[in-house]
């Protein structure tokens, strides 16, 4: 296997078994698309596997949608859609497109305190992230049996910069965790056992990346926030390379100063490719694409949205 576009991380504790390779969640039930649901859940278990079988190939774990950090008590809402067309060259019926689930991130800032870190007390913010994805039902989202997904991490308040390098022009490749917790529905937090906040894939779909280019150097990110009308733009891609198949997700990242946490807008297209074993590199042909667009669409310092929804030890 192959990997390109992505740092060194070790992965010695994220080996990948068929049963772990699937999300210990379900958000995506449906009835009345059950076809849908199955090809889903099946295109995010082979892209953990990839993600987790990569423990010798460069896996970048960037800073991804915390840059900066807002004042404690501050809250952003994003909301957008998570889409997915499956490629039939061979089928009379074509291409299939998946009726597209809504999706809502929010991040929020939930208390500081002192902790070690590097043999060293050191300032530190705790981070909640929470992720509602699924079917639309009289108004709200569906998100299944299991519910909602949340992240609640200490960080050392010193990690968290706006810039892709730090001050000597090295490589922002991850932001390290004191501690953290993940919550699934209604189940209890289990502890992050990795030194890095890892949203993806199971959590948010934007990629890590070594190096972003820049696109736009300021331009209007179009949220849902009137007084954000300037953003930085910049586009990653990561290839993940099997003898059989291909995965490639690319992104693009707003990011902007006048958002909480620095990131205004996020987008990403994975594409799954498949060939014969015997087959050369240039016959991988893609069977299945996910999309998905994110807005920061609210944010504010007061009510429940910016209160804690995680109680961990």
């Amino acid at each position: 296997m192959k990997a390109n576009g992505m740092n060194g991380w070790d992965a010695t504790n994220r080996s990948c078994h068929s049963r772990n390779c699937l999300p210990d969640f379900d958000p995506w039930l449906d009835g009345n698309n059950v076809k849908g649901m199955a090809a889903m859940k099946a295109f995010v278990a082979g892209l953990v596997c990839l993600v987790a079988q990569a423990a010798f190939a460069p896996l970048a774990y960037s800073q991804g949608v915390v840059c900066q950090l807002p004042p404690d008590g501050t809250w952003v809402r994003f909301e957008g859609s998570y889409t997915q067309s499956e490629i039939r060259p061979d089928s009379a019926e074509g291409k299939l497109d998946i009726s597209p689930w809504i999706e809502k991130v929010w991040i929020k800032s939930v208390g500081s305190e002192m902790a070690e870190y590097r043999g060293e007390m050191t300032a530190c913010r705790w981070i909640e992230i929470k992720i509602d994805r699924g079917r639309e039902k009289d108004g709200n989202i569906d998100t299944g049996l299991t519910g909602s997904e949340i992240y609640k991490v200490l960080i050392p308040e010193s990690s968290v910069i706006a810039s892709n390098v730090d001050q000597n022009k090295v490589p922002v490749s991850f932001l390290p965790l004191v501690k953290g917790y993940r919550k699934v529905g209604k189940a209890d937090p289990k502890p992050l056992t990795e030194p890095a906040l890892q949203l993806y894939p199971l959590g948010i779909l934007v990629g890590y990346y070594r190096e972003l280019k820049v696109v736009e150097a300021s331009i209007d990110p179009e949220v849902g926030i009137e007084a954000v009308k300037q953003a930085q733009q910049l586009q990653g891609q990561i290839s993940i390379e099997r003898t059989t198949s291909r995965t490639v997700q690319e992104s693009t990242i707003w990011k902007s100063p006048d958002v909480p946490f620095g990131v205004a807008r996020w987008s990403a297209k994975i594409t799954r490719e498949v060939k014969d074993a015997q087959e050369a590199r240039d016959a991988f042909k893609p069977v299945s694409e996910v999309t998905i667009e994110m807005k920061a669409k609210e944010t504010g310092t007061e009510g429940a949205e910016g209160k804690s929804e995680l109680t961990v030890p």
